[in-house]
Formats: structure tokens, sequence, C-alpha cells
């Protein structure tokens, strides 16, 4: 039987992609030397995951009541108050935040607070970052009788006066959104 170049990609990528989909959200992708690796990704999802229930299943119909149920940090955009916000064990701060009759925005800043001095999960000295962040914009629309739809706009940089309260080494990560799973 000859295979056809067509017929032999497809059966590569479903073998590439096996791995994936049978791990799950437990997969986690490092990107080509990121020097990221799942304790860090494991940090963010500690501070992200109870955030996204609020975000992405509200409990409010309305858009004031769906911001007053975050309970997270709040930055008004000013260095003063950046100054009060205390990230050294990490957190997620919200920013940006307005609202409509209709709709509520914000920008989401999540950092994963130090890695402990262990190995990789593949065993090996880490030798990255010793915190990474990342953020993004959520977007809600609330109509009647309807669920509110959100949507998440992922951001190139986050604001450098929260960047400045991490240490130095701190590396960005840009969140990929895939039934929760995060991409570095």
């Amino acid at each position: 039987m000859t295979r056809t170049p067509g017929a032999l990609r497809i059966a590569f990528m479903v073998l590439a992609a096996l791995p994936i989909l049978l791990t799950g959200c437990s997969a986690e992708y490092h990107g080509h030397d990121s020097g990221i690796d799942g304790v860090l990704w494991r940090q963010i999802a500690s501070f992200e995951d109870p955030l996204s229930l609020g975000l992405y299943q509200p409990s409010a119909d309305e858009p004031a009541a769906y911001l007053d149920a975050l309970e997270v940090l709040r930055w008004d955009g000013s260095a003063t108050s950046a100054a009060g916000l205390d990230l050294r064990n990490g957190g997620v701060v919200i920013h940006n935040v307005s609202s409509t009759d209709s709709a509520a925005q914000l920008s989401v800043f999540i950092a994963s607070g130090p890695r402990p001095d262990v190995v990789t999960d593949e065993g090996r000295k880490y030798t990255g970052p010793s915190t990474v962040f990342t953020c993004y914009g959520i977007g809600t629309e609330f109509q009647q009788r309807v669920e509110p739809s959100v949507s998440r706009i992922i951001f190139d940089d986050c604001p450098s006066t929260l960047v400045e309260l991490l240490p130095g080494d701190a590396a960005f990560r840009r969140p990929g959104f895939h039934l929760g799973c995060w991409h570095g």
C-alpha cells in the first residue's frame, strides 16, 4: 500500500497531538528555550483559577454587581497606589475597571510569586526566572434573559508600574486560552 505525503502528514500530526490530548490540561507548553516550567505555571494557575470562576461564570446579572463580586486586589493606575500592592508572594490585581449599563471591562495582572528551589518537572536543576507574570483584558456583555458573554483580550505587555514591583529577573509570558490550560 502506497501512502501519500498528505496521509503521512496527517498521521504525524495525530501522533504529535496524542500526548497533549491524553494529558489534557496537565500538559504544559514550555516554549522554545522559555525557561518556564510547570512549577511557575501552577503558581500562576493557583491565582487565576479562583478568579476565572467569577470572570467566566458570573453569579451577577448586571455589570456593577459582576465587578463588585471579584474579590481581588484593585489598582487605580497610579504609582502611589501601586506602592501599596504586595506582590512579593504573587497574586492577582485588576485595573482599568469600567462599566456601563450593559457591559463591564477590566484588565488582569497575575504574578506567580517566587519559585521554590526545587528541580523541574523533568528532574533537572531550574535555571529560569524566579517569577513570571502575565496580563490580559476581559470584556463582558450583559443581555436580558441571556447568559453574559465574556471575551478575553491577550496583551503583549503589562503595565510597567506593576512589573516594577517584581524581582528584576521576572519574565513576561503571554497566556494562551485553551480550556483553562496555560501556554507559554
